[in-house]
């Protein structure tokens, strides 16, 4: 298995833009995202549950935590818990364009995968980091963002992992969004891995709710996912 700033986009493909490196949240500002999903991996089927937070410690430095955890009832060697607790911080904004950068921890079973040499088994605790840079304005008077980042997670002896995130969001309606991701990944040993992942969604007031897939469309496995998310905002 291998495994999107301002006020003005607030409430845009919310879903999607939280952990997106680029963007910090104002000071006091919150969010909180719980994500379910039905995974598959070559026919094993499996269920994904992703809790994760955001809060504006100051106005360039924003706190985040994450817990996820992944069972497959018919192939438990391939269940995953983590827990994650990073800083992000923004590097600066001219005219909609955003940089930023985010550095912290994580510990659990990360990644569980096989390889030329075997299973792989990825424990205990690691550091990510990560660069992004994104724009978000206006497109016909509707929100729309775009972003754009690399990071790189170290976790013991051969589970080091270098990430690339590109993705895209805007409002179609008043109340309707579209969120867009496209993740690259290469392992030192589990090998690479290009997933893509797309939701639409729905406004309401301070809540959005909204249907997603994830496909793998790169790599040895044969995986794919249903989701629903549902996000709270302040």
């Amino acid at each position: 298995m291998r495994g999107l700033i301002s006020l003005i986009l607030a409430g845009a493909s919310a879903a999607g833009i939280a952990e997106a490196a680029p963007w910090v949240r104002e000071e006091g500002g919150w969010y909180a995202r719980a994500l379910g999903a039905h995974d598959s991996l070559n026919g094993v089927e499996g269920w994904r549950l992703d809790l994760y937070g955001e809060y504006g410690l100051t106005e360039k430095i924003t706190l985040t935590v994450k817990n996820e955890g992944v069972i497959y009832p018919d192939a438990p060697a391939f269940d995953r818990d983590v827990w994650r607790l990073t800083a992000r911080r923004s590097l600066g904004h001219y005219k909609g364009w955003t940089a930023g950068a985010e550095l912290g921890a994580f510990h659990g079973s990360t990644l569980n995968a096989s390889s030329g040499e075997g299973l792989v088994f990825c424990d205990g605790t690691g550091f990510k980091g990560r660069l992004g840079g994104g724009w978000s304005g206006l497109l016909r008077g509707r929100p729309l963002y775009a972003f754009a980042d690399v990071g790189h997670l170290a976790q013991g002896d051969g589970c080091g992992r270098t990430r690339i995130e590109l993705g895209y969001g805007q409002d179609l309606t008043t109340h309707i969004f579209l969120g867009q991701q496209l993740w690259f990944e290469e392992g030192e040993l589990s090998g690479r891995s290009v997933k893509t992942e797309s939701q639409l969604g729905v406004h309401l007031g301070r809540v959005d709710v909204s249907l997603g897939y994830r496909e793998e469309i790169g790599g040895t496995f044969n995986e794919n996912a249903v989701l629903i998310a549902v996000v709270a905002k302040r």
